[in-house]
Order: C-alpha cells, then sequence, then structure tokens
C-alpha cells in the first residue's frame, strides 16, 4: 500500500533521510545536516547511496522510479527529500513544500 503525502510532511522525510544516512555511514545523527554535500561525508559512496535508498524505499514503504535515481538526488539532504518527497506523493517536491 502506498503512503499518501500527507502521510509524510518534508520534515519528517529530511528527519529519516539525515538518520538513514548517518546510520548507514556510522556519523553523529548530525553529521548528514551539515554537510554541504553528503558525497563529502566519508564512506558516502554508490554502495551507500544503494543502503541509504534501500533503507528508506523500506521504512516509507515506497519504491523510487529508476528514472529518479540519479547522482545529483544523492548530492545534499535537501536533494535527498526532494526525491523521497517526488516518490511520496507521485508529484513534484513542490507540492510536498
Amino acid at each position: 500500500m502506498r503512503p499518501h503525502a500527507r502521510e509524510f510532511a518534508r520534515q519528517e522525510l529530511a528527519d529519516r533521510a539525515a538518520h538513514a544516512v548517518a546510520d548507514v555511514l556510522g556519523t553523529p545523527p548530525g553529521a548528514p545536516r551539515s554537510a554541504r554535500s553528503l558525497f563529502d561525508l566519508p564512506g558516502f559512496d554508490s554502495i551507500a547511496v544503494v543502503t541509504v535508498l534501500e533503507r528508506l524505499e523500506t521504512d516509507l514503504g515506497v519504491e523510487v522510479p529508476a528514472d529518479l535515481i540519479v547522482p545529483e538526488a544523492f548530492d545534499s539532504l535537501d536533494s535527498l527529500t526532494d526525491l523521497l518527497a517526488t516518490t511520496v506523493a507521485g508529484a513534484t517536491p513542490e507540492a510536498i513544500r
């Protein structure tokens, strides 16, 4: 069953993304929030991207469409949150903001 967009506020999506990145990398929860780019975090590589994405898909009960999985979507916490918002809402990220 696909969650409704209203079930996930943008801040909740950002929190879940930050926690997933921090858990996968073994860093403090604030590290993803303070990083200019997630790729600047030690260990955030293609394997970490896949692990984070799988964790978030499971947590949110959604599957990110393959055509949205591009490196730019994982550049920052904001871009990752946009990806999640788009997937959860089935709409543009602006619809969630």
